[in-house]
């Protein structure tokens, strides 16, 4: 292999050795060399970059290479636009860009199967029913009525009276107790407390507490 110069073989080359070669112009001598480049650094896609163009935007890399201390950046190779065939199966962009559903005011933009799935159909959040629903509960609610009704013609002249007593109670309110009627129940209240004592053998404790009397001896 080595005593044939004619044949040139493969040989393995550890990636450690590759290296990333660019010629850099010295903004000082105006020379250009091959300059190896140790790292790079990445920069924001930037439509407006020199180094930007629509197909690479579309179909190549979008960030730039930027060689940190000079400020130089590297340009990618160039984007080779790939070729689409249109086949039988495929639909053409003149049939993709015609319009073909138009919004109406007289008939929903999707089929009723599908705005029930998208809101909860029987929600008690629910605010808009069809007419057929509200005539269905309106029904209902006259049907109630109606049997309340034919309840009260079948009351008695005792349950009237009963009704008429309960109406009177609930536009009264709550009763109030007149200054009298709290006299009259601490009057109460005190004799059973001294009835309770009396059985007790006990006495009732003052909440006022007298003084200590101070004893002076004689000499």
């Amino acid at each position: 292999m080595f005593g044939n110069p004619s044949r040139p073989q493969p040989m393995p080359i550890s990636i450690a050795s590759i290296r990333l070669v660019y010629p850099i112009t010295n903004p000082e001598t105006g020379v250009t060399r091959d300059v190896v480049i140790n790292q790079l650094k990445a920069v924001p896609p930037n439509m407006q970059s020199p180094n930007m163009s629509l197909d690479r935007w579309r179909y190549g890399k979008k960030w730039d290479r930027l060689v940190p201390g000079l400020n130089v950046v590297i340009p990618w190779p160039a984007v080779e636009v790939p070729e689409f065939e249109t086949m039988e199966a495929d639909t053409i962009r003149e049939q993709v860009e015609d319009r073909t559903f138009y919004y109406g005011l007289l008939s929903p933009p999707m089929p009723e199967q599908v705005v029930d799935e998208l809101r909860n159909k029987y929600s008690k959040f629910r605010t808009r029913h069809e007419a057929w629903y509200i005539e269905k509960k309106q029904a209902e609610e006259a049907l109630k009525k109606g049997r309340l009704e034919a309840l009260k013609a079948m009351q008695t002249p005792l349950d009237e009276f009963h009704e008429k007593n309960r109406a009177a109670r609930a536009a009264a309110g709550e009763p109030e107790l007149s200054e009298e009627m709290l006299a009259k129940i601490g009057e109460f209240m005190a004799k059973k407390k001294s009835v309770a004592l009396e059985n007790a053998g006990a006495s009732e404790v003052s909440a006022t507490s007298t003084p200590p009397q101070e004893t002076t001896n004689a000499p």
